[in-house]
């Protein structure tokens, strides 16, 4: 998007000048100082939108420091097996027209770049099949039918089939005036004006108005050495509708415009002052399309970088604990169990491994799995399951069983029997059981819809506020993307118990509110389920109208 509006500030400001330059400059004779005018402000297009102005603000403002507040987030999101769904289900994607408008405008520019460098192959291609001669550093080529009486950089080429003596010297007398002024310069530079802005019609209206001041001002030193009748004939008897891309054409269209200013009076220094109303024009635009930074935060920045280049390190009061502990770790480091350890670690980190279950950890007061430990080799290692996983993993894993993993995170130490891992995911019989969220690339949309037009997605429920009677009054569900929905519960609700806090669920829900970035109330739920297997508790009054059994 920055980038969109970058060109559009400096499509506005190539407007803002060339209108100027149109209503006030145009008819001024002062060619040299408008040709400098339109160069200068070409470039300065490009540069106002991305200069940073200091502004000192009058009135002094309190900065409100907003307090951030972190509920329960997610760290892991399983994944079992789930049944197919009858149809199709599809995520909420929005068409990105930010993306379509850059693509075209870069095979816009693609397309333009390849022109000019075709056009010049084929212009140099031109001049080296046509009979040429050399004076001093420019170099002329004399009846090339490709080209028409012009220039373009030292080479002046000439088609004199019907042309007299004199009329050829001044043709390339005025050429010459073109190569000596480096006018190429200027037409080159406002080619790739074009080819960078070409949605921007006034930078067409740039390219011709420099053209024609070119041709203004080689005619005015034109007149001062030869006749001005005799050199507005040549004009006319030359005069042509074709012209090319990059060249100077000798005469070209509007030929009126030129033989009038060429007889036109010169204008009267005094209006030379005209050319300081652009010191406002200027300032406006600054103002309009730069960005502007107050000396506060300037000042600010400045002291931040300064306070960035100075290295600090933390104030720990150490006593004779904390340095047991280092040296016992340092120790530590020097022994056979750590070395085995960390080669341990190198056999099974970055690939899949086969491992087989020897044992389930259970807690000893509440029966709950804890944990695995799990063989690869000879060496044995522990799974941890942390809250929340253990409903879904208890019943899937036994002793016995061979899995295929891969460990996202490890850790080992002297006071630890096993080195215990966490999985990014777990394979059983083909079949993908456990998905940590943190090791998978996340969604970006909130949910996804059935066929029937019902929503769903999976997460983690928390923040279970209940009625008197112990039934759910409101509800916290997060998906690990980030989204969160608010959910609400008539007192009439079924019983939800058997769901806990921190348990990972999947949400079905119809008529969702958003209620901020990436928030959504729910009045209208369909069903909560442990298992994705099935539907769990259905709500009644919604279940049935989209669902109907089998």
């Amino acid at each position: 998007m920055s980038s969109i509006v970058y060109f559009l500030q400096v499509s506005a400001c190539t407007g803002i000048f060339y209108l100027f330059y149109q209503f006030l400059l145009r008819r001024l004779t002062f060619f040299t100082i408008n040709r400098w005018y339109l160069l200068a402000t070409i470039l300065l297009s490009f540069i106002i939108p991305v200069l940073r102005l200091p502004v000192n603000p009058q009135h002094q403002y309190i900065p409100v420091l907003q307090q951030a507040v972190y509920v329960n987030t997610l760290q892991n999101n399983p994944i079992v097996p789930t049944p197919i769904l009858k149809g199709a289900i599809s995520p909420t994607y929005s068409f990105n027209w930010l993306l379509l408008l850059k693509l075209i405008y870069l095979i816009a520019v693609l397309v333009l770049t390849c022109h000019l460098i075709v056009t010049m192959i084929l212009f140099f291609k031109r001049l080296k099949s046509s009979s040429s001669m050399k004076i001093k550093n420019m170099v002329i080529s004399k009846s090339n039918k490709g080209l028409t009486n012009g220039s373009f950089l030292n080479y002046i080429f000439l088609n004199d089939q019907t042309l007299s003596f004199d009329e050829q010297q001044q043709i390339i007398a005025h050429e010459m005036l073109h190569v000596k002024l480096y006018h190429s310069i200027d037409r080159i530079f406002s080619k790739l004006a074009q080819i960078i802005l070409w949605f921007n019609p006034f930078i067409y209206l740039y390219a011709k108005a420099i053209e024609v001041n070119h041709e203004f001002e080689v005619d005015r030193h034109m007149a001062r050495a030869t006749n001005k009748n005799n050199y507005a004939n040549l004009l006319m008897h030359l005069a042509i509708t074709g012209q090319g891309v990059l060249y100077n054409n000798f005469s070209k269209a509007p030929l009126k415009k030129r033989i009038n200013m060429l007889f036109n009076k010169p204008s009267a220094n005094m209006k030379k002052a005209t050319y300081l109303l652009i010191v406002p024009v200027v300032l406006i635009s600054c103002l309009a399309f730069s960005r502007l930074k107050s000396f506060d935060v300037i000042k600010t920045h400045i002291s931040a970088r300064r306070q960035d280049s100075i290295k600090y390190r933390q104030k720990i009061k150490i006593n004779e604990d904390v340095l047991k502990q280092q040296a016992k770790l340092k120790a530590y480091r020097l022994t056979d169990d750590f070395k085995n350890k960390e080669k341990a670690l190198k056999d099974i980190s970055n690939k899949d491994i086969l491992v087989t279950v020897k044992d389930v950890l259970k807690d000893k007061q509440t029966g709950k799995t804890q944990g695995f430990i799990v063989t690869y080799g000879n060496i044995e290692y522990e799974i941890r399951t942390t809250y929340g996983q253990e409903k879904q993993l208890n019943d899937l894993l036994k002793a016995g069983d061979k899995i295929t993993l891969k460990v996202y995170l490890s850790a080992f130490g002297e006071d630890l029997p096993f080195i215990r891992i966490d999985p990014a995911y777990v394979i059983k019989n083909n079949i993908k059981i456990f998905q940590l969220a943190e090791a998978d690339k996340l969604p970006n949309y909130p949910f996804l819809y059935e066929t029937n037009k019902v929503r769903f997605a999976n997460g983690q429920v928390s923040n279970i506020k209940k009625y008197p009677d112990g039934k759910w009054k409101t509800a916290l569900f997060e998906t690990v993307n980030g989204y969160k929905f608010n959910l609400s519960f008539k007192q009439n609700a079924p019983d939800l118990n058997s769901i806990e806090w921190g348990d990972h669920i999947t949400l079905r829900f119809v008529h969702e509110v958003k209620t901020g970035n990436k928030a959504y109330k729910i009045n209208d739920w369909v069903s909560l389920s442990t298992n994705s297997k099935d539907y769990g508790v259905k709500n009644p009054d919604l279940f049935y109208k989209f669902y109907t059994a089998i």
